[in-house]
């Protein structure tokens, strides 16, 4: 297991350390001054000159990247040009928000898919299987920015059912304003967790132990809840 872990461990780190250069040569290879865009057109050339030493776009492609994982290892992720704040702390201001829209996206999310993929395993190729393999096909395509946009037009600004910003005081408050974005982010792990639970549940409905426990008649939503499932 911990072997396991670490080669994941490992695996992160490298997808870090190639994202993070391929947008740093994107950065570059995008014609333009980034100081430009960010000042404006009204800046001066030692204004832009200051910018550019203070992100250290004066330096070479080499040295910026080396500074900002160096930085990393420390836990400096620079500072915002506009706040002038450290990015770490803003990214740690936002993070308990973060970790509670994470888990309740998922939790809804895994509450619908596991029954609805245990269900079109058992009525494998009924409507309903196919229904859902639809659905599910369709939630995993669309990306979760558009469902976004799509819920906060219909629910927040047509129905004004739901708020469109914020946090909310409190915890059923909160739980208020978690709604819209939590369905946004969740809606597709909804088609990707019962897909993968029904192809799981097939595999597994297939095995001996499965077919012992029928022949003792045993119901099958038991033999799902005991047998099938748990694996």
């Amino acid at each position: 297991m911990w072997l396991y872990l670490l080669k994941r461990l490992v695996l992160a780190i490298t997808i870090i350390v190639i994202a993070v250069t391929l947008l740093f040569l994107m950065i570059r290879a995008v014609p333009g001054d980034p100081a430009a865009v960010l000042l404006g057109p009204r800046a001066t050339p030692e204004m832009k000159a200051q910018l550019h030493e203070q992100m250290g776009l004066d330096k070479p492609f080499v040295a910026q990247i080396a500074t900002f994982f160096g930085g990393l290892l420390h836990g400096d992720l620079g500072f915002d040009v506009f706040s002038q704040r450290p990015v770490a702390e803003i990214v740690f201001e936002q993070l308990p928000y973060t970790i509670e829209l994470i888990l309740v996206s998922i939790l809804w999310a895994v509450v619908i898919a596991v029954p609805l993929g245990c269900y079109s395993a058992i009525r494998r190729n009924s409507v309903i299987d196919q229904v859902t393999g639809v659905l599910s096909v369709a939630t995993i395509a669309i990306p979760s920015f558009v469902m976004a946009v799509y819920a906060l037009l219909i629910f927040a600004v047509t129905l004004r059912w739901l708020p469109a910003v914020g946090a909310g005081n409190g915890f059923w408050d909160g739980l208020t304003y978690l709604i819209l974005p939590a369905f946004a982010i969740g809606i597709g792990w909804v088609g990707y967790i019962s897909r993968l639970v029904r192809a799981s549940m097939l595999e597994i409905l297939g095995e001996n132990h499965i077919r012992m426990a029928r022949s003792f008649g045993i119901s099958e939503w038991r033999i799902v809840a005991r047998y099938a499932l748990p694996p």
